[in-house]
């Protein structure tokens, strides 16, 4: 089997279960990816770490595990990399830019988020997709704010080179408890 179709195997696997928005209406989209409480398999952690290594040893980054900025429930995000206009952030923001896959991180642990958000930016960016949107809830009712989702997809979005741009979302489209993500054009 040749690099290639190794990569096409891994490809699908970790799309399993992620489906394209069908219509411009995404509030009948919400909700309806997970349930609440998701368990991962240890066998495909251990696919995921693998195909993170060789990522990274093939010139891919690895997200920080360091400590990150606490954010509170409420707080609005938002991040941008040099020489992005005013006008497509604006429209980001506003939600004017089709979402074209969504990630819902509600029920997994920090170290399981970090590689599916890693994951599901590199499977959106190789399929082309330049707009996505991140769900990772507010974590009302976590005590310690430092390891909640929200502020831990806030730290890893902004070390990602293929993301240029982020900010919480309109409240149509999940408000402060999810993201809008900006990605390179393939």
């Amino acid at each position: 089997m040749c690099k290639n179709d190794d990569e096409e195997q891994s490809f699908e696997q970790a799309m399993k279960g992620v489906k394209p928005l069908k219509n411009k209406n995404i509030k009948a989209q919400i909700g309806k990816q997970l349930p609440k409480k998701v368990s991962v398999p240890e066998s495909t952690l251990q696919a995921r770490r693998k195909a993170a290594q060789q990522l990274q040893s093939s010139g891919g980054a690895a997200l920080s595990e360091a400590w990150v900025e606490p954010i509170e429930p409420e707080q609005s995000v938002a991040f941008s990399r040099d020489g992005i206009q005013h006008n497509r952030m604006r429209q980001l923001r506003q939600g004017m830019i089709p979402i074209q896959f969504e990630l819902d991180l509600h029920g997994y642990k920090i170290d399981e988020a970090r590689e599916l958000i890693s994951e599901f930016i590199q499977i959106a960016r190789l399929r082309g997709v330049t707009c996505v949107r991140v769900v990772h809830g507010k974590s009302h009712r976590t005590k310690d704010r430092q390891s909640t989702l929200k502020s831990h997809t806030n730290h890893w979005l902004k070390q990602m080179s293929d993301v240029l741009a982020f900010c919480s979302a309109p409240a149509s489209e999940g408000g402060t408890g999810s993201v809008l993500v900006l990605l390179k054009k393939r």
